[in-house]
């Protein structure tokens, strides 16, 4: 328990007070002996836990407490210090109001910190209370450094835990280990690693009070190590006396273990911060007793790497409890003896423990909580449902919470009690159904984290949300996510001032700024916002006309260096507005060039910014909804781009309109990986002038006239809805996946008859298609055939699927060549004759690793003639397990 004010040093609540308040007179200052009462407590308070375990003592007990309330309070009264000190820096820094400047002038500063030092006065004399207190118990005193945590227990004063539910299984698996004297080692050690909760503790304590297990050793002895592998610490634990002398320690467990056979439990083990935990973990067991044969050691521990370090058989894994026996345990908890639960039935049951997620701690909280009386009150947890009672108990009860989720809980409404969790750090109200924040949250100065995506009625934030000096991550949701707070009209004015906030999800542009125009706030709030990190979506709701260009140019996205994916949208906005007006809104709205992501949607302008392709560093571009755009800028030059998506542009024609001529191969695309073109109905080519450079009416273009025009990397491509799309640059080094839907046929047919060049070997040509894997061709008009030569490559395809293509009549299969595929499936291609490239291989050839053939809507004649009478088809297909010919 007395880690609570071990890792705790009241020293910096003086320094914070003179940092605060450095004009106060001494006299001010009561809490200068608060840190000289405090070093004396700390020199007794490990005598006094150790005495409380083992002596049963009630009334060390509630000293502790007590003393643990008032450190408790210590750390409240720091962090109000440092949040004015915090509160004073920005404010100065600012120009605020004269208001706000009176506040802090040394008038205030001494009314203020004379308030604060009343609060300083009443501890120290708590702490004086304490200290006088505990000169009745005679605790011993130690000097040097204590040893760590709680006493040891054996045998003789290990408490029997309470009864478990659904770990027999784990509990026969330790049992099994702690009997078995078949190992090699004299000391053999087993770690029992799950998460918090889950009860590793419990099982332990049932194993180590087992009959069997206690008739099978000697000695006995458990140690709550609560911390890292510190061979000292946990030895004066074991010995249970203060000596820094490890050989005089092991010394003394020697002879407390008398060369027995001894089972030591290790409790609640942590890993280190130093990565030392190995090296730690070697020292320590060469300092336990190794002489008598058959000794154990079980270590719980959360850690991976303590299980990894420590464990000399396969450490064991506590995995959460099934719905049946959480809901057993649930019902222990829930229900006194002799209570009946008849009354809740299947659906509620199941609910209720598949929230608890199998945790036994959850679980038996969840059970207390809930005074269960009738079906009501079981639904009501269900559903989630908040009232006044559950938030006045949560800001009564928890006031000094640092922590509070309350997410996907169905809360349509917050209190303005929220401000009572002053000490209040992360607060998660994500996908809630709340339409407002109430103003008191702004109160919560300590706020680092504020959480509210997918809270899809969120109209507005609080006004006043520049108060939360300390806030660090503003949540809201985002499109890339899928969490958007889709009704948030606008952004208050002032979050410009929240200097240091390093996520911003997304920054809603109002679209009516009247008669909330004092209220809002426009997107060059943010202007000073440059720690910001990660991923921020601007969505642009509506503009000024007179005003937006600057209010846009104000937002500097150029100085947010750390910014990582920059998503701006056009949303709810007349596509009719000045269509110059869109370009210079989208112009002003530069990021800096270390930007690795870029997604633009509902853009209404004929042009792309001329920054687009400067940005070095992009790794992924999105271009989404565009009415008007022609054609877009090249950024086949951007070095470090893998992803290109092209969706949904109506009027897109080319995608590039400078032409072919001049490209150089080594620096086209030369990273691009996936590209993915949807919804372009007037979308022609590449290039505008790319049919004739192309001469895509030959059947034998070689590798010479179309090396130029290739994708040196591309794994992935999707070409769906773009009907006129007959010319692109090739993409023979597919390797993931080629998915063609309402498309042309040509760009893949002039891929499948590349050629080596005649200056070039053979042997060092890659054969075009040769490693993809997945291939699929849907609605397809204008393919008849594919080309027997390109299908004889495609020697990693694993699935191939071709469906509704009216024009298909012959699909050359190769036997050899398509020796990897898998999968075949063929639908609605009602020419489709044959699936063999001769007739002496009969309807299709030998495929040796087909494991699925599905052919249905094709003609007669490919229909019919498959079964075991056929002595053509049959040889080839009796091996593929998985036939359906219709």
């Amino acid at each position: 328990m007395w880690n609570f004010i071990n890792h705790w040093k009241l020293d910096s609540l003086s320094a914070a007070f003179f940092v605060a308040f450095p004009t106060l007179p001494l006299a001010a200052y009561p809490y200068l002996t608060v840190s000289t009462t405090f070093t004396r407590i700390k020199a007794v308070i490990q005598d006094a836990e150790v005495k409380a375990q083992n002596k049963q003592n009630h009334q060390i007990e509630d000293w502790l407490k007590k003393l643990q309330e008032a450190v408790y309070d210590a750390e409240d009264l720091l962090e109000d210090f440092s949040t004015q000190v915090l509160r004073k820096q920005l404010m100065s820094g600012n120009g605020v109001s004269r208001e706000v400047r009176v506040f802090f002038s040394r008038s205030n500063q001494f009314v203020y910190g004379l308030q604060m030092g009343h609060r300083v006065e009443a501890l120290r004399e708590r702490l004086n209370d304490i200290e006088a207190d505990s000169k009745r118990f005679n605790f011993e005193v130690h000097e040097s450094e204590r040893y760590s945590l709680t006493a040891v227990k054996d045998q003789t004063t290990s408490s029997e835990p309470e009864v478990i539910v659904g770990r027999e299984g784990d509990k026969a698996v330790i049992k099994s280990f702690l009997l078995d004297s078949n190992y090699k080692d004299n000391v053999s050690v087993i770690s029992i690693i799950g998460m918090g909760g889950l009860g590793k503790t419990t099982l332990a304590q049932h194993v180590f009070n087992d009959k069997q297990v206690e008739s099978h050793f000697a000695v006995k002895h458990w140690f709550c190590v609560l911390g890292g592998l510190d061979a000292r610490k946990i030895l004066k634990g074991l010995v249970g006396r203060d000596d820094d002398q490890l050989e005089s320690l092991k010394n003394e467990l020697e002879k407390k273990f008398e060369n027995k056979k001894y089972l030591l439990v290790l409790d609640d083990v942590w890993d280190g911060e130093d990565g030392s935990d190995g090296a730690k973990w070697d020292s320590l067991k060469e300092l336990f007793p190794r002489d008598a044969v058959g000794s154990k050691i079980v270590v719980t521990t959360r850690s991976h790497v303590i299980a990894k370090f420590t464990s000399t058989v396969a450490p064991h894994v506590l995995e959460g409890l099934s719905i049946d026996k959480s809901w057993e345990l649930f019902r222990r908890k829930a229900f006194p003896q002799g209570q009946d639960s008849d009354h809740v039935d299947e659906k509620i049951r199941k609910e209720i423990v598949e929230r608890c997620c199998g945790v036994p701690l959850v679980i038996k909280a969840i059970a207390r909580l809930i005074s269960l009386k009738d079906r009501a009150q079981w639904l009501s947890f269900i559903d989630g449902e908040w009232d006044g009672r559950a938030w006045e108990s949560i800001c009564r009860d928890f006031r000094r919470l640092r922590v509070l989720v309350l997410s996907d809980w169905r809360i349509e409404e917050m209190p303005p009690l929220i401000e009572k969790l002053k000490h209040l750090k992360y607060l998660d109200l994500s996908n809630n159904k709340m339409e407002a924040l109430p103003n008191s949250v702004t109160n919560l100065v300590n706020l680092l984290v504020l959480k509210l995506n997918g809270c899809r009625y969120l109209k507005e934030l609080p006004r006043g949300l520049n108060k939360l000096i300390n806030l660090r991550h503003l949540d809201v949701g985002c499109a890339l996510n899928g969490d958007l707070c889709d009704s948030l009209e606008y952004m208050p004015r002032g979050i410009g001032k929240l200097t240091s906030l390093q996520t911003l999800s997304c920054f809603v542009v109002a679209k009516n700024r009247s008669p909330k125009s004092k209220m809002v706030g426009g997107l060059d709030e943010l202007s000073r916002l440059n720690e910001l990190r990660g991923s921020l979506e601007i969505r642009v709701k509506g503009y000024e006309k007179d005003s937006c260009i600057s209010e846009f140019e104000g937002a500097k996205l150029k100085d947010k260096q750390y910014l990582q994916c920059l998503t701006i949208t056009w949303r709810d906005i007349d596509m009719d507005s000045d269509i110059d007006l869109y370009d210079k809104m989208l112009q002003s709205l530069q990021p800096n060039s270390s930007l690795q992501e870029l997604r633009v949607r509902g853009y209404g302008g004929m042009r792309l910014p001329s920054w687009l392709s400067s940005l070095s560093n992009l790794v992924r571009i999105r271009l989404d909804a565009y009415t008007r755009l022609e054609h877009i800028p090249p950024l086949d030059g951007i070095p470090s781009l893998e992803e290109l998506l092209i969706c949904s542009m109506k009027s897109l024609e080319y995608i590039d309109s400078e032409g072919v001529r001049g490209k150089e191969m080594s620096k086209f695309f030369p990273s691009l990986k996936k590209l993915v073109i949807r919804y372009c109905p007037s979308l022609k080519g590449w290039w505008k002038k790319s049919r004739g450079e192309m001469k895509d009416d030959s059947d034998e273009s070689t590798v010479e006239e179309l090396i130029m025009l290739s994708f040196p990397r591309l794994s992935s491509l999707t070409i769906e809805d773009c009907p006129n799309l007959t010319s692109l640059p090739l993409f023979p080094t597919l390797e993931e996946y080629l998915y063609l839907y309402k498309s042309s046929s040509m760009p893949l047919q002039q891929t499948m008859k590349m050629k080596p060049p005649i200056y070039s070997p053979s042997s060092s040509f890659m054969r075009p298609l040769s490693n993809l894997t997945l291939l699929y061709i849907l609605s397809i008009d204008d393919m008849e055939s594919l080309p027997e030569v390109g299908l004889q490559n495609l020697t990693s395809l694993q699935q191939l699927e071709i469906r509704d293509c009216s024009r298909l009549k012959s699909l050359p299969l190769h036997g050899q060549g398509m020796s990897s595929l898998q999968q075949l499936k063929i639908h609605g291609c009602p020419r489709l004759k044959s699936l063999s490239e001769s007739k002496s291989q009969g309807m299709i050839p030998y495929l040796p690793s087909l494991q699925q053939l599905r052919i249905d809507g094709c003609s007669e004649e490919l229909s019919r003639g498959w079964g075991k009478e056929s002595s053509e088809v049959w040889p080839n297909i009796k091996h593929i397990p998985n036939i359906v010919i219709d």
